[in-house]
């Protein structure tokens, strides 16, 4: 047992003095539960967060030019490109910076925290942030809506974010100097983007994160909410290490939650996981495990002699469909597609239509695969998992669960008397192949039209 003098040594880190306790309230769960909330992110979940580096992209200018006086983010930004005579200086300062939080995969690792623990929440969609970095196109898988030419894909069924500063994937976007912040803020007033940024801020449930209250960008936002929506703007919150905003906000008062971003993050997950609307990310760590589990042994058991053991083409097949299952899976991890319980139900319904429709054509190697894709998906909701375990093998027609190899022979002996035809066309299928043949299933169903799916 760890003694409450170890515990309060471990608790004195840096990153666990900023998980401060706090309150969830009840509305922002739920307008999240209903797809309402919006995340407003600046500079501090990024590489100006505390803790990351020894300086900040302003005092590291503020050095490089010798200036004293205290200016504006944007003026000293005005006056570095003054001085340096061009501005593609100042932009390699700028993805220099995030290139070098990039090169460190610790560094990089915490510079992304919040993205990451953000990617999982499927029932965030819509992101809005002032910071040029590709950390939410990279890690949640959103896509960039940076100028008009890009609202085009406003309404798709994915996650999006609102880049109102630029990206520095697109250098002439950038907003950095006083004149870059005067022309955007007036091109949000009239060009598609700022009016759904208008209509999103109107709408639905807004949290501040990565911002204090003395934030130029902060304070550059607030006026424009102010002058373009009066009153209108709902309720929102705001997520600080910072104290209270100053009495100048007299249209501002947001419901103040003190505590780190991340670890807002981190229980309103817990919440939503309580509330039945996403799986937990444990899953993702089960999905691992499982996958090395099964490729582990997949790999030596195609190896066989299929002309002795036809059986293993088919449940080489459904080895496949699994390691597929769960492959995908991992990869989509950020997009949090896999974290929402319906969708992952849906596809398993999906699938066992398209089973029926195969296997009403006899194609046994495609249902085979489809059998072991069903098994992977199982395998991601941690109540099916517990209830059907980890059937690693096959024998096509089979109820049985196969969970070991000693237990597909067992099952193999009957497989031609368990589904003949199946066996027959696997047969056929050796006798014009190599005794070393390893036949893989691809990562395409193909063959069966939506019409028979529906049926």
């Amino acid at each position: 047992m760890i003694s409450k003098k170890i515990k309060t040594i471990l608790c004195e880190c840096q990153d666990c003095k900023k998980r401060i306790s706090f309150e969830l309230p009840d509305e922002l769960v739920t307008a999240c539960e209903h797809g309402k909330l919006v995340i407003f992110a600046g500079a501090g979940i990024s590489t100006e967060g505390r803790d990351l580096f020894p300086f900040s992209l302003y005092d590291d200018v503020k050095e490089e030019l010798g200036v004293t006086e205290d200016l504006t983010f944007p003026e000293l930004m005005s006056l570095y490109v003054l001085k340096t005579k061009d501005n593609r200086s100042l932009l390699n300062k700028i993805k220099n910076r995030i290139d070098y939080s990039k090169s460190f995969p610790d560094l990089y690792s915490r510079t992304t925290n919040f993205h990451r623990e953000l990617s999982t929440i499927h029932l965030i969609q819509e992101i809005v942030t002032t910071n040029w970095d590709d950390f939410f196109e990279t890690n949640c898988a959103a896509t960039p809506i940076v100028t008009d030419e890009d609202f085009t894909f406003w309404d798709q069924p994915f996650r999006k974010v609102f880049k109102i500063h630029g990206s520095i994937n697109n250098p002439g976007s950038v907003v950095a100097t006083k004149e870059d912040y005067s022309k955007c803020y007036k091109n949000l007033e009239k060009n598609a983007v700022g009016g759904s940024l208008r209509q999103l801020l109107a709408t639905k449930t807004i949290v501040f994160v990565g911002y204090s209250f003395g934030d130029y960008d902060f304070n550059k936002i607030y006026q424009y909410i102010h002058k373009t929506m009066g009153n209108l703007l709902p309720h929102s919150y705001f997520v600080t290490l910072s104290g209270n905003p100053p009495l100048t906000f007299k249209q501002f008062s947001p419901t103040i939650i003190h505590t780190d971003a991340t670890f807002f993050l981190t229980k309103l997950k817990e919440k939503l996981v309580e509330k039945r609307q996403m799986l937990p990310d444990s899953i993702y760590d089960n999905i691992l495990e499982k996958l090395f589990e099964i490729n582990k042994n997949h790999f030596s058991f195609i190896k066989g002699n299929i002309k002795k053991d036809p059986s293993i083409i088919l449940c080489g097949s459904y080895q496949d469909g699994i390691i597929h299952a769960l492959e995908r899976a991992l990869k989509n991890q950020n997009t949090g597609q896999y974290s929402h319980i319906c969708r992952t139900v849906s596809a398993i319904d999906n699938y066992l239509k398209m089973r029926k429709a195969f296997l009403s054509k006899k194609r046994y190697f495609d249902v085979a695969y489809i059998d072991g894709y069903i098994t992977g998906l199982f395998q991601i909701i941690p109540e099916f998992s517990k209830k059907t375990g980890f059937p690693m093998y096959y024998v096509f027609g089979s109820n049985n669960q196969l969970l070991t190899i000693r237990d597909y022979k067992k099952e193999n002996k009957n497989a031609i008397k368990i589904h003949k035809s199946s066996y027959k066309w696997a047969q056929n299928l050796t006798k014009e192949s190599a005794d070393n043949m390893v036949a893989q299933h691809s990562n395409f169903l193909m063959g069966v039209s939506l019409e028979e799916l529906k049926e």
